[in-house]
């Protein structure tokens, strides 16, 4: 188990944390990657549904 966790913060999980699901798709939208409608108030468009929303 601490290795799994030892390996999380060194290796991985930027994904998981840089990274929101889209509230009408479910669809896993990458933050690097999001196109934004809004940056300064975080409402991002979803690349599958096309539906915006606000990350928190």
């Amino acid at each position: 188990m601490q290795d799994e966790l030892w390996d999380f913060f060194l290796e991985g999980g930027d994904e998981l944390m840089n990274s929101e699901q889209c509230p009408h798709c479910i669809h896993t939208v990458y933050l690097d990657q999001a196109e934004y409608d809004d940056e300064t108030d975080n409402i991002i468009i979803c690349p599958k549904c096309g539906k915006k929303f606000k990350i928190i």
